[in-house]
């Protein structure tokens, strides 16, 4: 088993470190936020879509299976 490191850092140090990771992030482009939301947005309607039939359809289903029962 992989041994922790239980070293304990100060306040300062830990900021300086959490400074130097965030100098690291590569942050996206204004057109590669847009290009992203936009296939987010049209993946959310297709779902949306998809999940509208598969309820109507699991619903006629379920209706037509119950009304079976009582010969109407």
């Amino acid at each position: 088993m992989a041994e922790k490191s239980t070293q304990k850092i100060g306040p300062a140090k830990y900021l300086g470190q959490v400074r130097q990771e965030a100098r690291k992030v590569v942050w996206p482009t204004p057109r590669e936020t847009l290009t992203t939301s936009i296939m987010v947005l049209i993946v959310m309607v297709l779902f949306g879509i998809f999940f509208f039939f598969v309820d109507w359809f699991a619903a006629n289903g379920t209706q037509l299976l119950l009304n079976l029962g009582t010969g109407g």
